[in-house]
């Protein structure tokens, strides 16, 4: 066995070392404090410098200014026909299927192309029935009936002009009865100066009579003569009176022929233009029906796998539809109630895409252009942030933009240092 070491050694070694402990080195006396004072001061100084921003955190969709169009059905039914395929760049207006309906489409278009070309005038509206008469409608049909027979029944009251002639005769018969009324009225003048020759005649023979140089017989006879003219020039008054008449009575009825024509050609043309606009309208209420058509120009994306025959309900978006015109995107988001008022308008956004982690590809950077005034139904406000680089990440890479993106954005709200979070803290505990 080793043998023990001496007591004494140990003890003396013990007074060393306790001498050293009880003695700290005169350096450390006396830069300690100094030390340990800067060392507090760096760290309030970096507390204040440190910039620990605060964040208000939601869910992002990345889209274009003009919004993505989703097309959507408002009739259930079979697919009866499909103009594109997926990924083909369309126009607006573009026909892109086509609900199975009791109209043949293509005779929907003839009729549609024809209205479009022959608007609605007053005079020389001409329409070519005999090439739409057996055209299958469908749900139009009722109303082309009904446009059409308006259109014959216009078409006739033009050609025929039942009018024309009774108004010919009307004017004719006005300027005879005016052409009489001067004769009558000159035959008047005749009587009235035979009438004063008449009368002198007259008192002639009733002085002679009151001599006694004619005879009563031959008095009387003069007398009857002047007593007739007197009737002729009274029957002639009345005659003319009567022609006066006929005058007025012919004047009312020309007037209430050309009334006449003039209600006729005003009824047969508003129901001509009423029956042209129902039938406009029905065409468009079948459009908007059964037709689904792209509204923006964009490429056309099916949401599904469809093919021709297949069931489509109502209100099931069927293409959606990414707009041409990529160059300046947005991204809009919902923010609860309670973090709300934290968020101003111009606030710094960085947008991270679940399409494209950040760590890889960095984030977008935006800032805050629009916030709802009011909430929604759930208390969520809708805010719109501005994207002025587009898909230019932090790490200056150029994403693409084929489709619209999802992601988390996270407006820095506030860009407080760490002392000021302390403070806060603090300022929480002793609030009451």
């Amino acid at each position: 066995m080793p043998e023990s070491p001496n007591i004494e050694e140990l003890n003396l070694r013990s007074e060393e070392v306790q001498e050293i402990l009880s003695t700290p080195p005169a350096w450390i006396v006396r830069w300690g404090i100094t030390l340990i004072f800067m060392f507090t001061i760096i760290i309030l100084t970096l507390s204040f410098i440190i910039k620990y921003p605060d964040f208000v955190t939601a869910k992002i969709i990345v889209t274009t200014e003009k919004p993505t169009e989703r097309v959507v059905t408002r009739f259930s039914g079979a697919l009866n026909n499909i103009y594109i395929q997926n990924g083909d760049t369309v126009g607006v207006g573009q026909r892109l299927a086509i609900i199975r309906n009791t109209a043949n489409t293509e005779d929907v278009y003839f009729l549609k192309a024809i209205l479009d070309t022959l608007p609605l005038r007053s005079e020389g509206f001409i329409f070519p029935t005999d090439l739409t008469s057996n055209l299958v409608l469908g749900d139009i049909e009722t109303a082309y009936i009904n446009f059409e027979k308006s259109f014959v029944d216009y078409i006739l009251l033009k050609e025929l002009d039942p009018y024309t002639n009774q108004l010919s005769g009307n004017r004719q018969s006005l300027v005879e009865i005016k052409l009489r009324l001067k004769d009558q009225i000159r035959q008047k003048k005749v009587l009235e100066q035979e009438y004063k020759l008449e009368k002198r005649d007259f008192e002639r023979h009733e002085r002679l009579y009151g001599k006694g140089v004619i005879s009563e017989q031959e008095y009387e006879a003069k007398k009857l003569e002047f007593l007739q003219m007197e009737k002729n020039i009274s029957t002639m008054a009345i005659s003319i009176s009567q022609m006066r008449e006929a005058i007025s009575s012919a004047g009312q009825n020309l007037k209430t022929t050309q009334i006449n024509q003039q209600e006729d050609d005003t009824r047969f043309l508003t129901n001509l233009s009423q029956s042209y606009n129902v039938l406009k309208k029905a065409i468009r209420d079948w459009e908007y029906t059964y037709v689904l058509s792209s509204s923006i120009e964009g490429v056309v994306s099916f949401q599904e796998f469809w093919g021709v025959n297949q069931y489509i309900n109502s209100g099931e978006v069927v293409f959606s539809i990414l707009p041409t015109d990529r160059s300046t995107l947005v991204g809009k988001l919902t923010i609860p109630s309670q973090n709300a008022g934290k968020v101003t308008l111009g606030q710094k956004t960085l947008v991270k895409l679940d399409n494209f982690p950040y760590q890889q590809h960095g984030m977008l950077s935006g800032k805050v252009k629009n916030i709802s005034i009011s909430p929604d139904k759930e208390g969520n406000y809708f805010v719109y942030i501005s994207l002025p680089n587009g898909t230019m990440t932090s790490y200056n890479r150029r994403l693409p933009f084929d489709q619209e993106l999802i992601g988390n954005a996270e407006i820095i709200t506030e860009d407080l240092s760490v002392a000021e979070r302390i403070f806060y803290k603090f300022k929480d505990i002793f609030k009451y």
